[in-house]
């Protein structure tokens, strides 16, 4: 590094910089979340692969309470392929979008109960990562009032 001339490091690091997917602006986000949502209601699984980037990756956290994957869901095609399984074993869901972890996310109720907290990353206009939760102890607060 310190054989090369500032203006080569420069160069090099702002390469780097363009290529790194660039963090979705809370607009975008809410967009690309509702989009998401639409695709899962109507069970679109084209559209919602086409809002998932090719690796995007969900997380799913039962606490061993609530029967849920065990390991990471990887890949738009499975990741797609899981999120409508799972809505469709729910018919009785109600699903809200709200603020979750100061993002647009989803939160699915059964019966006035929440049952699921789904946050997002979405990058370069892709979903990046899911996570949801499941597990009841981690949900007591959205229960709370």
């Amino acid at each position: 590094m310190f054989a090369l001339p500032f203006r080569e490091i420069y160069r090099n690091l702002a390469s780097l910089a363009r290529r790194r997917p660039r963090q979705a602006t809370p607009q975008e986000h809410h967009r690309i979340v509702t989009a998401f949502w639409s695709a899962c209601e109507t069970g679109d699984v084209n559209a919602l692969m086409s809002l998932l980037d090719p690796d995007a990756t969900t997380l799913s956290d039962g606490g061993g309470k609530v029967r849920t994957a065990l390991y990471p869901i990887r890949g738009a095609d499975r990741t797609a392929h899981f999120m409508l399984g799972a809505l469709s074993h729910q018919p009785a869901l109600q699903a809200t979008l709200q603020s979750v972890n100061g993002k647009t996310g989803l939160v699915l109720r059964h019966d006035a109960l929440v049952s699921a907290v789904v946050s997002f990353q979405v990058r370069s206009e892709k979903i990046t990562n899911v996570w949801v939760v499941l597990n009841p102890d981690k949900l007591r607060s959205w229960n709370h009032s």
